[in-house]
């Protein structure tokens, strides 16, 4: 559209002849103002009658827009009964003005507004239908442009979903090749964990049956020895005349020819106020269990047996276990007595069990053994 007519107040559209006023600058269709191509005045001169009628006083009778702008005299006959008298009342056909529409195709508007004003011939009855029409009219250009924005933001939400979806599934192809990559790691570790798992498990036997082995061929260099625990120290001692006594005690005739060594050890874990222990090599694995044998008869030793000055004090006269077979025995002692165990004894630097008078005897030569004591 080009503006509106000043004359009929109604829009100009691209299509229809208008002409501009040199001096107001107003538009006017060319109808309006009675303007055809071969007047007189050319365009670069002409004013409009509004202009014209404020330069010029006179007789303005002529001027086109008061023509155009007067509306058309109709008649409403009224058909009265016979004998009656015909009654003629003016009508002023209806003023309707084109409300200005947007960007959209408004040729079907403009053509009924048109065919309404042309003439001026369209009844008061009738501007219900118009309007009808009108609205129809609007609700088609609405329904097409409606149908147009959906169309284009459909296409253009579209497209950002493809672009968006595009990115996703590279992203996704990306995730699905790490997560390969990291499967198939995860795999190989795995192997790698169950293999040295496997080695660790096949170690750690191995280690046992060293230690093991080792623990024997100590135990074994330690089959003659004695281990008294528990026999106070006094000064200038003898380990070697207490041996004796010992021995003398136990029925056992003990030369000092038969002692390959006698002295105090510092004990592994040593208490307070506690001797320390006396470890004795004899010449033969017999002394040994001799010695132990006649103990066990008298039922035990004490300081007074020895002639020891002052009050009388157990001491234990046994085998001379190694330290992991001192834990090992530790270790039964308690199960036994959880398990009520009557006998525990160590022979041969072995440890015996023996639940009551005519149970089974275990024998307890590792820690996998302590199952045994059930």
């Amino acid at each position: 559209m080009a503006g509106s007519c000043e004359a009929c107040r109604a829009s100009i559209t691209v299509t229809q002849k208008r002409i501009k006023c040199t001096h107001c600058l107003r538009l006017y269709h060319s109808e309006c103002v009675n303007y055809a191509h071969d007047s007189t005045i050319s365009r670069s001169q002409w004013k409009c009658p509004s202009c014209v009628a404020g330069q010029r006083k006179g007789d303005n009778s002529n001027t086109p827009v008061r023509d155009t702008l007067k509306p058309a005299k109709e008649t409403l006959q009224v058909n009265v009964p016979k004998g009656g008298v015909a009654i003629s009342l003016p009508v002023s056909p209806p003023v309707i003005r084109e409300t200005p529409t947007t960007s959209m195709d408004t040729v079907g508007i403009e053509a009924t507004l048109g065919s309404i004003t042309a003439g001026h011939t369209t009844p008061m009855s009738d501007n219900t239908t118009i309007l009808s029409q009108i609205e129809n009219l609007l609700d088609d250009k609405l329904n097409l442009l409606k149908k147009d924005v959906v169309k284009e933001l459909k296409g253009s939400l579209m497209t950002e979903i493809r672009k968006e979806l595009k990115g996703m599934l590279a992203k996704y192809d990306q995730l699905e090749l790490s997560h390969t990559k990291l499967q198939n790691d995860h795999e190989s570790l795995k192997t790698s964990f169950e293999t040295l798992l496997k080695q660790s498990s096949e170690n750690k036997n191995r280690i046992d049956e060293l230690q093991g082995q080792i623990n024997k061929q100590q135990q074994w260099a330690r089959m003659s020895n004695l281990e008294i625990v528990g026999l106070p120290e006094t000064t200038n001692e003898s380990p070697i005349d207490l041996v004796i006594k010992i021995a003398k005690f136990a029925e056992v005739s003990l030369q000092p020819t038969h002692i390959e060594s006698a002295h105090r050890v510092q004990p592994m874990h040593r208490g307070g106020g506690r001797p320390k222990p006396i470890v004795v090599k004899l010449q033969t694995r017999m002394l040994k269990d001799q010695i132990i044998a006649g103990l066990r008869k008298s039922k035990g030793i004490s300081t007074r047996d020895l002639g020891l000055s002052g009050p009388a004090q157990r001491f234990f006269v046994n085998e001379h276990l190694t330290p992991e077979n001192k834990q090992l025995l530790s270790a039964a002692k308690s199960r036994a007595k959880e398990k009520a165990y009557k006998y525990i004894w160590v022979r041969n630097c072995n440890i015996f069990l023996r639940k009551n008078e005519v149970s089974p005897v275990v024998t307890i030569g590792s820690k996998r053994d302590l199952q045994k004591i059930i």
